[in-house]
């Protein structure tokens, strides 16, 4: 018994300093986005294309966010492989307010900030999707600061093969002895496996890069998703992508469960 309280003890004192390291990587890296943010001036995107169509990075953000969602997106414009275009995508209750000074100084490295309606967590893939149907549309979540090497290693991936949908972290799709697709919370959650699969199921907040019409097209369909997949836009494009047949693969890059942030 006491063994096991030792145990618990210093799980929860090794987390807890995990948790704590990780909490100044962020404020480090937040604090020198910051000051690139102000100071830096070249462009954060590329006009030179990778194949034969842009690569889009999209994303969306509400609330509190719209103030902080500048770091997010000044660790993508500095990227070792640049977008072709960045697109913020902000409810339309936005327009006529002026933006963040931030978001300003990144629109003249080459942010393109667009109103669009509401539709909770599709906001950051489905708008793109409807204007610009011939990308390739990467998703990033606003919230985080992604490593420098994250979208050179899902565009080189696509370049190899444009065939299936790329991204950094994934969960697998298990099923029972008699074909059955077993509940969610017993999937192999971050899943190393990189053999690409029907199996596989994107997380956004890896970034996920989805070839041009690699899902069926009632993807954008916001009555139906909105009305049964609400909270959960990975598993309504999941079920797109399945229905138009493609595979998705893991691309490993600095970080083997696909974690390439802080």
């Amino acid at each position: 018994m006491l063994l096991k309280q030792v145990f618990i003890k210093y799980r929860n004192l090794f987390k807890a300093s995990a948790k704590a390291s990780c909490a100044a990587e962020y404020l480090r890296r937040r604090l020198v986005m910051e000051q690139n943010i102000l100071h830096l001036h070249e462009s954060g995107i590329v006009d030179t294309k990778y194949c034969d169509h842009e690569i889009i990075v999209s994303l969306t953000t509400y609330g509190k966010r719209f103030y902080d969602v500048a770091i997010t997106i000044e660790s993508i414009m500095e990227q070792t492989m640049k977008a072709n275009r960045i697109i913020l995508w902000i409810d339309n209750s936005y327009k006529g307010r002026p933006l963040p000074i931030n978001l300003q100084l990144l629109q003249k490295r080459g942010l393109e900030v667009e109103y669009c309606k509401d539709i909770r967590s599709y906001t950051k893939l489905v708008p793109a999707l409807r204007k610009y149907p011939e990308a390739a549309v990467i998703t990033i979540d606003d919230d985080l600061i992604y490593k420098y090497d994250v979208l050179e290693h899902l565009i080189v991936a696509y370049q190899q093969n444009p065939a299936f949908i790329y991204c950094h972290r994934m969960h697998k799709m298990r099923l029972d002895a008699n074909g059955n697709l077993l509940p969610y919370f017993l999937w192999e959650w971050e899943s190393t496996d990189t053999v690409p699969s029907h199996f596989n199921l994107p997380t956004g907040v890896g970034s996920v890069l989805y070839p041009p019409h690699c899902m069926a097209p009632e993807v954008i369909d916001e009555n139906t998703f909105l009305g049964i997949c609400k909270f959960a836009d990975d598993i309504w494009f999941k079920a797109m992508a399945l229905k138009a047949g493609t595979k998705s693969q893991l691309v490993h890059s600095t970080d083997l469960h696909g974690n390439d942030y802080v």
